[in-house]
């Protein structure tokens, strides 16, 4: 079972809406909010370089686009999550994630970390 440790939060508004996060690995993911539900909330995880983070950061591409590009070969639902203190539990959903509805709306543009 893998899990994501959160590393940074880029956006937040009463909880973490978007954040990066490492894998056991080093590795780094984007964590975007999706949903609430009873148990906790819900993230599309998606493996990101350095690179993809510091497009995103500096305005050059929305959160739509980035993270369906960089989420085209892999992508993760996380288990639902209430202590961000934790490591949150990833898995691997069925099919492609454009035609999913796990995509944010075009258009959303990220400035900056929220904690910067």
């Amino acid at each position: 079972m893998k899990t994501i440790s959160p590393t940074r939060e880029l956006e937040y508004h009463d909880r973490p809406l978007l954040f990066e996060g490492a894998d056991e690995e080093g590795g780094r993911y984007l964590c975007d909010f999706l949903t609430t539900q009873e148990d906790g909330e819900v993230f599309l995880v998606v493996p990101v370089t350095d690179r993809q983070v510091d497009v995103l950061n500096r305005g050059e591409s929305c959160l739509r686009r980035t993270l369906e590009r960089v989420g085209r070969d892999k992508w993760y639902l996380s288990t639902p999550q209430r202590d961000f203190t934790k490591p949150l539990t990833i898995e691997l959903p069925a099919g492609s994630l454009a035609e999913s509805r796990n995509l944010p709306q075009e258009g959303y543009m990220l400035t900056g970390a929220w904690d910067d």
